[in-house]
C-alpha cells in the first residue's frame, strides 16, 4: 500500500513539473520553428561575410603581352612582357571598412534578439488569452451546473406549491442564455488553439496543454528603467550609430591617394651573329604608381551623407526610446490597476458566498427567494470572469514588462 502511495505521489510529482514546463516549451519550441528568426539569421551570417569582403585588397592585376613586331634593343629584340601590380588602399581604410561592416554584423544580431523578444511576448500573451478562455469555460460550466440544481430544486418547491412557475421559467431563461455563452467561449478556445498553434509553426490541430492555474508573483523589479537601455532596438540603432562613424572615416580615407606596387618582366631574345655584355638579358623593372583623388567632390559628399544618416538614427533612437518608455508606463499602470481589481473581486466572491449562505440557510424555516439566489450568482459570476480577465491582465502586462526592460 506504501508502495503504491508513493508511485501515485511520484507520478503526479512528474506530471506538475511537466505541466509546469509547458510554457517555457512552448517558447523554445515557437523559437526553433520560427522561419522569421531563421531568416534574420541568415542574414546575420551574411553580414559576417561581409567583413571579410571589405577588408580584402583589390583585386591583383596580371597582364601579359607578346609583340606583333619585336622591338629591337642593344641587347636583342624584345619577345613579351609579364606584368603585376596591386593596388593598397590608404592606410587604416580597410581596418575602419572592416569594423563598420562588424557593427553592421551587430545590428542584425541585436535585430535576431528583438524578433525573439517579440516571438516570446505573442507566444505568452497567445498562451494567457487561451488560458483566460479556458478558465471562463470551466466557470461557466460550473454555473450551469449550479442552475442545473436550482431547476431540480425550483420545480421540487413547485411541486409542494412552495414557489411558481415564474421562477422556473427566470431560471430557465438564465441557464439557456449561460448555455448560449459557454458554446461561444467553446468555440473561441478553439480557435484560439488554432492561432496559438500557427505561431509555433505547428499543425492548427494540435493538441495545446494548459496549466490549470497561473502563479501571480510580485514584480517588484519593475520599478526601474535601467535596462530599458538593454532593449534589442535601442542596442541595434547604437550599432548602426557606430558603424555608420566607422564609415564616415572609412570614406574620408578613401579620399587620399592609393599607392599602387607593381613589377614589369620584359623577354629579350639574344642578338645573333654579335657578342655584347649581358646579350639578350631579360629586363626587370619595379614601379610605383600614385593615384590622386583630384576631384574628391564624391568623397565629400559620401562623408556628408553618413554625417546625415548619424544624426537621423540618433533622432530615431531617441524616439523609440520614448515609445518604449510611455508602453512601459502603460503597462505598469495596467499592472497595479490589475492587481487591485483582483484583491477587489477575490472580497467580492468572498462576501457573494457569505450572502448565497445566509438565503441557503433560511430555507430551512422559510420559503426559498429564488430570485435573490439567482441575482447573487449572477454577481458572482461577473466577479469571477473579471478576476479572470484582470489575472490575464495582470500576466500580459508583466510579460510586456519583460519585453521591454528584461536583460
Amino acid at each position: 500500500m506504501q508502495h503504491k502511495i508513493l508511485y501515485i505521489f511520484v507520478c503526479f510529482l512528474f506530471v506538475q513539473i511537466g505541466y509546469g514546463q509547458t510554457l517555457e516549451t512552448y517558447l523554445a519550441e515557437a523559437e526553433e520553428n520560427s522561419s522569421e528568426i531563421l531568416a534574420k539569421q541568415l542574414q546575420y551570417e551574411s553580414a559576417l561575410e561581409k567583413v571579410n569582403e571589405v577588408g580584402s585588397l583589390p583585386n591583383t592585376q596580371l597582364g601579359v603581352g607578346v609583340f606583333a613586331q619585336a622591338v629591337e634593343t642593344r641587347v636583342g629584340p624584345q619577345r613579351a612582357r609579364f606584368s603585376a601590380s596591386q593596388k593598397i588602399p590608404w592606410f587604416g581604410t580597410l581596418r575602419a571598412k572592416k569594423e563598420s561592416a562588424k557593427l553592421f554584423a551587430i545590428a542584425k544580431e541585436s535585430e535576431i534578439d528583438f524578433l525573439k523578444r517579440q516571438l516570446q511576448l505573442n507566444v505568452k500573451i497567445a498562451y494567457y488569452n487561451l488560458y483566460t478562455l479556458q478558465q471562463k469555460f470551466n466557470i461557466t460550466k460550473q454555473h450551469i451546473e449550479i442552475l442545473d440544481t436550482y431547476e431540480k430544486l425550483a420545480l421540487n418547491e413547485l411541486e409542494n406549491n412552495r414557489t411558481n412557475m415564474v421562477d422556473v421559467l427566470h431560471i430557465k431563461m438564465k441557464k439557456n442564455s449561460l448555455q448560449q455563452q459557454f458554446q461561444e467561449i467553446s468555440e473561441n478556445v478553439q480557435s484560439q488553439k488554432a492561432q496559438f498553434n500557427l505561431l509555433l509553426n505547428k499543425p492548427m490541430t494540435d493538441e495545446v496543454l494548459l496549466l490549470d492555474s497561473l502563479k501571480i508573483e510580485e514584480n517588484i523589479y519593475f520599478t526601474t528603467t535601467e535596462n530599458l537601455e538593454n532593449h534589442p532596438k535601442l542596442q541595434q540603432l547604437s550599432a548602426q550609430e557606430t558603424a555608420l562613424k566607422q564609415s564616415e572615416i572609412a570614406a574620408k580615407k578613401e579620399g587620399n591617394p592609393i599607392v599602387g606596387f607593381g613589377l614589369d618582366y620584359v623577354l629579350v631574345a639574344e642578338r645573333s651573329g654579335v657578342s655584347l655584355p649581358d646579350n639578350g638579358k631579360d629586363i626587370i623593372m619595379p614601379m610605383v604608381s600614385v593615384s590622386i583623388p583630384l576631384f574628391n567632390k564624391k568623397h565629400i559628399a559620401k562623408q556628408k551623407q553618413l554625417q546625415l544618416e548619424q544624426k537621423a538614427v540618433l533622432q530615431t533612437k531617441t524616439t523609440i526610446k520614448n515609445q518604449l518608455l510611455i508602453e512601459l508606463e502603460k503597462a505598469k499602470n495596467k499592472l497595479k490597476n490589475a492587481t487591485e481589481s483582483m484583491k477587489t473581486q477575490e472580497e467580492n466572491i468572498v462576501q457573494a458566498d457569505q450572502a448565497k449562505e445566509v438565503i441557503l440557510a433560511a430555507y430551512q424555516t422559510a420559503k426559498m427567494d429564488f430570485e435573490q439566489l439567482l441575482a447573487l450568482d449572477q454577481l458572482k459570476l461577473g466577479f469571477e470572469l473579471q478576476k479572470v480577465e484582470d489575472t490575464n491582465t495582470y500576466l500580459a502586462n508583466t510579460a510586456i514588462i519583460e519585453f521591454l526592460i528584461a536583460n
